[in-house]
């Protein structure tokens, strides 16, 4: 007899059981197995929100440059298309206060998009197949939006306004996580991803215009993230609930591109660039 999967715990069960035998919840019925099924074939098995994220990153970049018309190697092309696209100009948050989800998005340049993209498939595969994908998007939206919120009050404090975006945060809030849930776990490979900080942010401070209050936003918050999640006891029954989030969070993470699209910012900003001949 076929066996199927809880998505609740990971229990194997016969195909006619309708409650799982280890963590008792219901088991999906045939039109949500369906849906199942055409997420899978769509991303994967492994590591199917990560490889979401990359997606959208990539498309987002791919439709910024065909609308700006020119390809930048490093730098922001014109700014009216990063604001369009969800970028930060500090200003603005106040009244847009999505774009401190939307900048994660948006990238400057090939370089800037390539090596970004590089380390979240490394740090979001590790993430995600370690702690499921529910709290993978939890720690990569919330240290995202952590990092942003804290470059931003780093700015307003030395009183100078910023243009910022992309996933940077994010990433130091994935390499804070797996910090804390090693260290927690007493295992000496979390020194490893330790390193791995140094080398994230000696790249960005070679390659890229650094936000350097975004990254240690982001990994100051994903390390006791990290530390909690290990401590978790019977994670497997929170499963459900961290999946209801992260299709929140996911939905939240359109809607906010949305937004910006919306916005008359980008408009301003784009009258303003032809009125320069740009």
């Amino acid at each position: 007899m076929p066996a199927r999967v809880c998505p609740h715990c990971g229990a194997l069960n016969s195909s006619d059981e309708r409650r799982c035998t280890r963590c008792q919840r219901s088991l999906p019925g045939p039109l949500l197995a369906s849906v199942g099924k055409l997420w899978t074939a769509a991303l994967g098995k492994e590591a199917p929100l990560t490889r979401l994220y990359v997606g959208l990153c990539v498309v987002v970049f791919v439709l910024m440059t065909l609308a700006s018309g020119k390809l930048e190697m490093l730098g922001a092309g014109r700014p009216s298309e990063a604001l369009r696209w969800g970028a930060i100009f500090t200003p603005l948050l106040a009244a847009e206060p999505w774009r401190y989800l939307s900048a994660a998005f948006v990238h400057f340049g090939v370089l800037h998009v390539g090596f970004n993209m590089m380390a979240l498939s490394d740090l979001g595969r590790a993430t995600e197949q370690r702690l499921g994908s529910g709290r993978f998007v939890l720690i990569f939206i919330g240290t995202s939006v952590a990092g942003f919120a804290g470059s931003h009050l780093w700015y307003e404090l030395r009183g100078q306004p910023a243009f910022t975006a992309g996933a940077s945060a994010g990433l130091f809030g994935l390499i804070g996580v797996l910090v804390g849930y090693l260290y927690a776990a007493k295992d000496p490979a979390w020194k490893q991803f330790l390193l791995r900080v140094v080398i994230y942010a000696a790249i960005f401070a070679v390659a890229f215009p650094v936000n350097n209050a975004a990254h240690i936003g982001g990994f100051l918050t994903g390390a006791p993230l990290g530390y909690a999640f290990y401590k978790e006891a019977r994670p497997w029954q929170r499963n459900a609930g961290f999946a209801l989030v992260a299709a929140v969070l996911v939905l939240a993470s359109f809607a906010s591109i949305a937004l910006s699209h919306a916005s008359p910012a980008w408009q301003q900003e784009r009258a303003r660039e032809i009125a320069r001949g740009r």
